[in-house]
């Protein structure tokens, strides 16, 4: 059987689990910063909040329901049988 920890143990072990979270969180927010330090850097700036999205040429087609196209109405079960 293995050894019940202390309530102490349990806190270091969380502490120390904690720990190398915060380390990779730190870790991964720097290659972050610098993956788009050198996005910025490459190409133009990217638009602000103000400036709005070009308006495409053609607006989306809304789907519309034919009079003849319903889908049928499944069959009970006891009419099956």
């Amino acid at each position: 059987m293995a050894k019940r920890l202390k309530k102490k143990e349990k806190l270091d072990l969380i502490l120390s689990e904690l720990a190398k979270l915060r380390g990779e969180v730190k870790k991964l927010v720097r290659e972050r910063a610098a993956t788009a330090d050198r996005r910025v850097k490459g190409k133009a700036p990217q638009r602000t909040a103000t400036e709005k999205k070009p308006v495409s040429d053609a607006a989306k087609p809304k789907p519309v329901l034919l009079p003849g196209s319903q889908t049928p109405q499944p069959v009970s079960r006891t009419a099956s049988q």
